[in-house]
């Protein structure tokens, strides 16, 4: 047996492979939340490049989601691990960061004994260690704004409010969410003391594990900044989400998230010049952001689609399990944010907007990884029309 000819690295650290680990004597067998140091030596099996491995058993149930990590300060480390079935899952280096080390998430889909293997990436001996962490569900906790009529200094905003009540809809039909745990504001309800109610409502539901979202359909703007951010932007101007009674800038909302606990918070806005938005809110670790356009272009409409905005129909589609690209139960955010790349460029071909240049989608992820886990489904829950493995 060889290992994959071309190795993946730096990337989004779950890789398939179709051929099978000979046959080896266990090494032992190794339970979550456990780690065991092991040394590749003369006399272990090899495999068919000439490369030592140990073989440890790992027994567990179905939907478990586990991460599995051989770290070395002497060999660069090669993991591979095989399902009951058969499946096989490989890694190398699975970020800069962490040198020769390997890691591999896993989504268990059958119950039984899997074969954890650690190996080198080339023939050598050396000490490492092998960790097997069980990843708890997280909680996943939202809030979800759209607003269509505003009657005021702004045009009405056709299905604004419809993308943030099927958003919500589809994180509970889909089973990543509580239906409790979601708050939904639409219309004359959309005012600034209803949204810092809602954010103080989260407050004390979503803990340090758990994800948050917080999504926006509607109109944006650029406002003159207040004295004390203008160090931040070169224009003067402050982006901001237009709410029914008042605006509400980037700073504003970056200090709403920054009061909440969450392990991940994934902010969506679906409006005009959301792009600056994006830069002022991910002002931290845990913080993703998502926008339909720059902080100085506009934001289409999406009738056609029958909706109010682009990225809420792509952000709704990856939820209901398009996102989950290698259909492994897992949606990284690498996975989320290439999706929606690849959504923006599919369906709007041609995205010069007439009335203020060109549409694209603005993601920013600070210090949050590609591969760190948005969702997953733990049971048979049906994540779309396409059938999953």
């Amino acid at each position: 047996m060889s290992k994959k000819a071309l190795i993946f690295l730096f990337v989004i650290p779950i890789l398939f492979s179709a051929i099978a680990l000979p046959a080896a004597a266990d090494t032992g067998r190794i339970s979550p939340g456990e780690s065991m140091d092991g040394e590749l030596r003369r006399g272990d099996s090899t495999l068919d490049d000439d490369c030592y491995y140990d073989t440890y058993i790992l027994e567990c149930d179905q939907g478990t989601l586990l991460r599995i990590t051989q770290t070395s300060d002497e060999i660069d480390s090669y993991l591979m691990v095989v399902s009951p079935r058969g499946t096989q899952w490989d890694n190398d280096d699975y970020s800069f960061e962490t040198g020769f080390d390997s890691r591999l998430t896993i989504l268990t889909s059958e119950r039984g004994d899997y074969e954890i293997n650690c190996s080198s990436y080339s023939p050598e001996s050396g000490d490492y260690t092998l960790i097997v962490e069980e990843i708890p569900a997280p909680g996943d906790y939202g809030i979800f704004i759209g607003i269509e009529n505003y009657g005021s200094e702004f045009e009405d905003a056709p299905r604004c409010d419809d993308d943030a009540v099927d958003l919500y809809d589809s994180f509970v039909e889909s089973g990543l969410m509580d239906r409790d745990n979601g708050i939904v504001i639409t219309n004359r309800d959309a005012e600034l003391d209803q949204v810092e109610d809602a954010f103080r409502e989260m407050e004390d539901m979503a803990g340090p594990d758990d994800v948050f979202v917080f999504f926006f359909s509607g109109h944006g703007t650029q406002v003159e900044c207040d004295v004390r951010n203008r160090d931040g932007e070169m224009d003067d101007l402050d982006e901001a989400i237009a709410l029914l009674d008042v605006d509400l800038t980037d700073n504003q909302l970056a200090d709403l998230l920054g009061d909440l606990d969450a392990k991940l918070k994934v902010v969506v806005l679906d409006a005009c010049n959301s792009g600056g938005v994006a830069r002022d809110v991910v002002n931290g670790p845990g913080i993703v952001c998502y926008a339909s356009s720059e902080e100085d272009v506009l934001s289409d409409f999406a009738p056609e689609l029958r909706a109010g905005g682009y990225l809420s129909v792509f952000f709704r589609e990856a939820i209901e399990g398009e996102g989950d690209l290698d259909g492994d139960g897992i949606i990284m955010i690498g996975e989320l944010s290439h999706y929606l790349l690849r959504r923006y460029y599919q369906e709007i071909e041609d995205p010069y907007s007439a009335t203020d240049g060109y549409q694209e989608l603005v993601h920013e992820r600070g210090l949050v990884k590609q591969d760190e886990i948005f969702v997953w489904w733990s049971d048979d829950t049906i994540r779309s029309d396409r059938d999953k493995p």
